[in-house]
């Protein structure tokens, strides 16, 4: 019976301990006979285990066989498998980000400043975080991160900060207020509280990436201010930093790296 069905004398033995499928009889030896006929109901077992039928639903199904019922789970499980396709279509989704966003990160260059349009794009933010003790920061955020479903929040799309624009000419607008952001979708909008959502809208910005921001931005700053002065570029938008690499790639927080976008107009 075992060879017949594919399967494992040790399987067999449970699917009898667990009443799904007996021998026809247990002989003075202990060992388990079974009849010809019983193929047949074992080819059910193996056809609805085979669609992912879990075994109680399938001691439920063969006392309750008949084409009605059967229309109806299956039906069900198509159901199912439908949800669990749309699952897998999000994960490879988030894959495809993550794998997008690391390979850009093989080729990604410090000193260079560049100067591009940018479509909109949406985001669920925090509120701001303006103090600088790390216990009140923690709380922000882990109301901040609760508050986000987690097929966005592990979307592969980094995970950023936005800063008010005026900040920039400050000594060092890394101290400045900021609101954690994580970036939505146009259909994912609607999960979301339009209180909660900011749109980075569409137009010209100057970009770049800084390593180890907390070090680093002072200089990164001048360099910015110098690239607006000789393109006769000014300010024209808040600060967006997006957390290219993060803990996923390095256990060493001076590893991380930052694109910091700025939307700015000609000066006429």
């Amino acid at each position: 019976m075992a060879k017949y069905a594919g399967i494992s004398r040790r399987t067999l033995i449970y699917y009898d301990q667990i009443d799904l499928f007996k021998p026809a009889k247990i002989g003075e030896n202990h060992y388990r006979y079974y009849g010809i006929d019983q193929y047949f109901e074992l080819d059910v077992i193996l056809l609805l285990k085979n669609i992912g039928m879990p075994l109680e639903e399938i001691q439920k199904f063969l006392k309750n066989r008949n084409v009605d019922y059967a229309l109806t789970e299956f039906q069900a499980q198509r159901a199912k498998v439908d949800q669990q396709i749309d699952q897998l279509k999000e994960i490879r989704a988030s894959l495809n980000s993550f794998i997008d966003r690391y390979e850009r990160l093989k080729d990604f260059d410090l000193e260079s400043i560049t100067y591009a349009f940018r479509e909109e794009e949406s985001f669920v933010v925090s509120e701001i975080i303006d103090t600088i003790d790390d216990i009140d920061s923690v709380q922000v955020y882990g109301r901040f991160y609760s508050s986000v479903e987690s097929r966005d929040l592990f979307s592969g799309y980094p995970i950023g900060f936005l800063v008010e624009g005026a900040a920039f000419n400050e000594e060092n607008f890394h101290a400045a207020p900021y609101r954690a952001l994580v970036k939505i979708p146009d259909d994912r909008l609607a999960h979301y509280r339009s209180s909660k959502i900011v749109t980075r809208p569409a137009g010209f910005y100057v970009s770049g990436f800084i390593k180890d921001e907390i070090h680093h931005i002072n200089i990164f700053n001048n360099r910015f201010k110098k690239y607006l002065k000789e393109h006769n570029l000014v300010i024209d938008g808040d600060i967006w930093e997006l957390l290219w690499q993060d803990e996923a790639t390095s256990e060493q927080p001076e590893d991380q790296i930052f694109e910091v976008l700025i939307q700015v107009k000609q000066i006429v």
